[in-house]
């Protein structure tokens, strides 16, 4: 594609077509369904591309950008198609309602398409034998609920104050502001030397509070609302370490064995390994292992020689090794349940419950996940599990507990087929957190695998894109935080498609610009800010 700045304009306003003519056929299909799809919130979603629309303008012509556009295009193309898909499941009125209020929202669908299907193929004969004189219609929703409080009420239509006022629609403008910010941050030459002099300083002073917030300040993992603690902190963790090699990566050249000499080697797995402590403390394997690759990533762009990318697997393994370690010291610190006794015995106890009990329900759930565990084969971590919250082995209260929610999606990409239902007429609704962690699940059922598909495509041009902007940065600092960003990015689609179809654990993390993520949608247009800002340092220093 060629980077012809109104070649790029003309795609953002066709994506912008698009994504107003799906949430059109949602509306339509919803119609037909039984409810009524807010209007508020679609003009919301479409109003939301102005700004982006400005940012486009602004770089192009207020700041002579240079870089490469499909940075942008490919980002705006993903955070289109999540707009359309969470439209798709808020308008909903039997998404996120469990109990009577779930029950009633369903049967008034049903009662809808059942009315529909008998006036567009009964006879007036048929429905006077069928239904009598009365109405000549099937029994409406309230007539089949014996208890007046399960009975529907009407749908409340939301506001347009409502709509303007709510996070959804300020984190993403939050996350456009976050963009510009960290464009004019990464452009300017003395900001960069800052924080390359100051890695060390920066990656120590966020891990303190962060140790902090994860174990006092949160709960069920989250602060502040929605916000994870790993978000705020993901940007200057990835610019410390990036400062730190860019340093000492000379000085990696000589080793020993392969291995540098330790006055370079502990800081680097110093910093690595701290970060992964409150990952313990929240139980939060997919951000663990999504630093983990960050992290070996910049390690292996820094060093470029053989034996060190030899040595790659050892740094793996001390850093997984040293925040077991950390966790289960946490845990006997703090009364968990770690196995008492010494020596090796000891130790491997330790090391087995250091992990924390959620971690091994995810591995579970991946490799057999269609039973219940056994306590008596589990018994360190599913006697809490399978005992207190799903009656033992019972296998319908399984299904009905922590099963429930990946094995839906598993069902729904099935169901999806090539094409899909359709837009607005599967049931995504169906599967719990659709708009966040599952929304892959979604996305694939009523698109269906072209959908996915197409998904598959815009984060592959985002990465690519990303990987050309780190190689051909001129500096190794910026090369670094390109190649780290892009990481970011790639490896989190990865793990959070690659939990929804069960090719890795569900780890709970979002899709890049896809998902409802809340705070996540800032980080992830900080991330793209950068990687633009180096994009059109590295093309005006070709041009220089």
């Amino acid at each position: 594609m060629k980077n012809r700045p109104s070649t790029h304009f003309l795609l953002l306003l066709s994506l912008a077509a698009l994504t107003g003519l799906a949430h059109w056929a949602i509306i339509r299909a919803g119609e037909g369904r039984g409810f009524d799809p807010s209007g508020w919130v679609a003009w919301r979603n479409m109003v939301l591309f102005v700004p982006l629309l400005g940012v486009f303008l602004w770089l192009v012509r207020g700041r002579g950008y240079r870089g490469d556009l499909v940075l942008l295009t490919s980002a705006v193309a993903l955070f289109g198609i999540g707009q359309v898909v969470q439209y798709r499941l808020f308008t909903d009125p039997e998404y996120g309602r469990g109990g009577s209020g779930g029950r009633a929202a369903r049967l008034g669908k049903t009662d809808t398409l059942q009315q529909r299907y008998v006036d567009q193929w009964y006879d007036e004969g048929k429905k006077r034998v069928l239904f009598g004189e009365a109405g000549e219609r099937p029994p409406r929703p309230a007539e089949r609920l014996s208890d007046r409080s399960e009975r529907p009420a009407p749908q409340q239509a939301i506001g347009g104050w409502e709509v303007w006022t709510s996070l959804s629609t300020w984190v993403p403008l939050l996350a456009v502001i976050a963009l510009a910010v960290a464009y004019r941050v990464v452009e300017d030459p003395r900001a960069l030397l800052w924080l390359q002099r100051h890695g060390l300083v920066l990656g120590i002073a966020t891990t303190i509070p962060l140790v902090i917030i994860a174990g006092y300040g949160s709960q069920g993992g989250k602060f502040l609302g929605r916000t994870t603690p790993w978000e705020p902190v993901k940007i200057a963790f990835l610019l410390s370490y990036a400062g730190i090699l860019t340093d000492q990566y000379r000085h990696l050249s000589r080793t020993w064995w392969g291995i540098p000499a330790w006055r370079v080697l502990i800081p680097l797995l110093l910093l690595s390994t701290l970060p992964l402590l409150p990952f313990f403390i929240l139980a939060d394997f997919g951000q663990m292992l999504i630093f983990v690759a960050v992290y070996l990533c910049l390690y292996l762009v820094a060093v470029r020689r053989l034996r060190q990318l030899m040595l790659a697997p050892l740094l793996l393994g001390v850093l997984l090794a040293g925040a077991v370690l950390l966790g289960g010291t946490y845990q006997r610190l703090t009364g968990g349940t770690v196995g008492e006794g010494g020596g090796a015995g000891g130790v491997a106890r330790l090391v087995r419950e250091g992990i924390p009990r959620r971690i091994h329900q995810r591995f579970y759930l991946w490799l057999q996940g269609e039973a219940p565990p056994d306590p008596d084969l589990h018994s360190w971590w599913a006697a809490e599990v399978a005992a207190a919250r799903h009656g033992g082995a019972d296998v319908d209260l399984w299904y009905k507990g922590d099963a429930y929610q990946p094995l839906q999606a598993l069902f729904g990409v099935a169901e999806g087929g090539l094409l899909g239902k359709g837009l607005g007429r599967g049931v995504p609704e169906s599967v719990p957190i659709a708009d966040s962690d599952f929304v892959y699940a979604a996305i694939a059922e009523e698109m269906g695998l072209l959908g996915g598909v197409i998904v598959l495509l815009g984060l592959a041009v985002l990465v690519r894109a990303g990987m050309r902007t780190a190689i051909a940065a001129p500096d190794m600092f910026t090369k670094l935080i390109a190649a780290g960003g892009t990481v970011f990015l790639g490896f989190q689609a990865i793990v959070n498609i690659g939990g929804v179809v069960r090719l890795v654990p569900m780890t709970g993390i979002t899709l890049p610009f896809v998902s409802h993520g809340g705070w996540s949608l800032v980080t992830s247009f900080w991330i793209l800010g950068m990687l633009m800002a180096i994009s059109h340092r590295n093309r005006s220093a070709e041009w220089n």
